[in-house]
């Protein structure tokens, strides 16, 4: 198994704690059986790239996930794209392929593309948790849980091994919103 996620956004939205987090919890916490019983150990690498003025300009981060030895460090096309801004929509809608499911929040992305779309009410879920910093937490629970590619518990773990001890509470309320957006997001449902 390998798998490519970009998350994108502007700078100050987390978008880079996004990805750190998601390659700790596959390297790190989260280490399934196979069907024989053994370990099937991940790998995980992390890239990340922003613009000239670190808040407000554009964001990336790249994880790249596999079981198997990787050979190259950098994700061309993602198979899971994170829209966290209508400026990143813009920089990053073109580098998929048709099968790549793309998580947006259309609060901030007023645009709509074809395919594999998930809509993840991201910004406002953490505005009724009180501060919108914790959307990117919300939007990565909501991830997780389409993607599957690493296990809830390990994600807890690798976000709280990153955010500060007094936002523990707060960052556990915003990933399990998220998780809940998006499997009503896996069903059709978006929450207006």
């Amino acid at each position: 198994m390998e798998m490519g996620i970009r998350f994108t956004g502007f700078g100050g939205q987390g978008v880079i704690l996004m990805g750190i987090a998601l390659a700790r919890a596959a390297a790190l916490h989260d280490q399934p059986t196979g069907g024989d019983g053994k370990i099937k150990r991940k790998s995980a690498i992390q890239t990340q790239s922003y613009g000239p003025s670190a808040r407000g300009g554009h964001s990336k981060c790249d994880v790249k996930i596999s079981t198997e030895e990787m050979h190259y460090p950098f994700v061309e096309i993602p198979d899971y794209l994170v829209i966290m801004s209508r400026q990143a929509y813009e920089k990053y809608i073109s580098d998929i392929k048709p099968e790549t499911k793309i998580l947006l929040d259309p609060d901030l992305v007023p645009k709509r593309p074809g395919g594999h779309v998930y809509r993840i009410r991201a910004t406002r879920s953490a505005e009724d948790l009180g501060t919108r910093v914790v959307a990117n937490v919300v939007m990565l629970g909501a991830m997780r849980e389409i993607s599957n590619v690493v296990s809830y518990d390990a994600l807890e773990k690798a976000m709280l091994d990153i955010v500060p001890k007094a936002t523990f509470d707060l960052n556990k309320r915003a990933l399990s919103i998220g998780s809940k957006l998006g499997k009503e997001a896996i069903h059709g449902k978006e929450k207006d």
